[in-house]
């Protein structure tokens, strides 16, 4: 059915009508009018139940990544686990890492080349691990192909080895060097008589002193002494049989030998010495013992004095000397009626054995 729109004229009146039937039945219901007042809800019913929750909407879009947080403190470092057993190398394997290792193997050298083991071939005296006994070994093995220079030694066996001068062509081991301009070698220095070594960088025939370990540790039935003065060097060898040279000095003890005057003065062409006493050797000094500092010594050389006695030699020829303020520890000195004339000649001087 279809709802008509009524005009406002219509309306009123009927608005009118409702509110006098609502007046009268307040009046029937209630006995009398304006008792008590009826509510909107007394008309129109109680409300009704509330409904329940709609339905979920669509999910929004996801946000931006937020940003990282702070970085966290360290944390502590933990205990050291128990050390393991040590390991063993096993000398019958060569592999990379290993390469260059060296091992001896029945009286050979060998070296890993990082897959096999190889022989070494080393020359006699060229290295520590092959020394030679003496510098005489090297000449005797190569002969007349070898050359002067530094060679390993090793003379005995409870002594490590070391290097010294050869003289390779001769056999010829150097055992010191001596500067007669300096005091190193001065017949009172301790280096006489004790075993240890000087300079052991100085391995040439030059005029750098040193004193190698051959000096306690090389046998020789031979010595060969040198002096150079001016650029010239003379040489001259003798026999004597010793099992070092530190034996027959270290001790003070006076030990002669037999050169001679003319062969101990080729040394020096233009040498000059008193005529008497004449005493050489090892340790040369004064025969009186309450006076020895006092007069001429030599280590290795030759004393003599105008006297006919060797109570108090005022001349010197040899290694290791000592004269008062003569300040001359290899060469020659003379003073008081020499048979060439007053000097002091200063030398470089060598000592060399085999």
């Amino acid at each position: 059915m279809t709802m008509q729109r009524l005009p406002l004229f219509v309306l009123l009146p009927l608005m009118s009508t409702a509110t006098a039937q609502t007046d009268a039945y307040d009046t029937e219901i209630n006995g009398c009018k304006g008792c008590c007042s009826l509510t909107i809800s007394d008309i129109h019913g109680a409300p009704g139940v509330p409904g329940g929750p709609g339905v979920p909407g669509e999910e929004g879009q996801k946000g931006d990544k937020g940003d990282n947080g702070a970085k966290g403190e360290q944390g502590r470092i933990g205990l050291a686990g128990q050390r393991g057993s040590p390991g063993r190398l096993n000398l019958n394997l060569c592999f990379r890492d290993v390469t260059g290792m060296m091992r001896y193997n029945q009286q050979v050298i060998e070296y890993c080349d990082g897959t096999k083991w190889l022989t070494l071939v080393l020359t006699i005296g060229t290295s520590h691990l092959l020394p030679a006994v003496s510098c005489q070994q090297v000449a005797s093995t190569y002969k007349s192909i070898s050359y002067n220079g530094q060679y390993w030694i090793k003379p005995t066996a409870v002594h490590p080895p070391f290097q010294t001068f050869c003289d390779a062509r001769e056999g010829w081991t150097l055992i010191m060097k001596i500067d007669g301009n300096k005091q190193t070698f001065d017949y009172n220095n301790q280096l006489w008589s004790n075993k240890e070594t000087f300079q052991l960088n100085n391995l040439d025939l030059d005029d750098k002193e040193t004193k190698l370990a051959s000096y306690w540790t090389l046998p020789f039935t031979e010595l060969r002494l040198g002096m150079k003065v001016d650029g010239t060097t003379k040489w001259i060898t003798f026999r004597y049989t010793a099992s070092s040279l530190y034996s027959l000095i270290a001790d003070g003890q006076y030990r002669n030998t037999s050169i001679g005057e003319t062969k101990w003065r080729s040394l020096l062409p233009r040498s000059s010495l008193q005529r008497n006493c004449n005493r050489e050797g090892f340790n040369a000094k004064s025969s009186n013992s309450n006076n020895v500092l006092n007069h001429s010594l030599a280590r290795l050389g030759f004393i003599a004095n105008q006297e006919n006695n060797c109570q108090s030699p005022d001349s010197f020829f040899g290694f290791g000397t000592r004269y008062k303020s003569a300040r001359n520890s290899a060469g020659n000195y003379v003073t008081i009626s020499p048979d060439n004339g007053a000097l002091n000649i200063r030398a470089i001087g060598y000592i060399m054995a085999r």
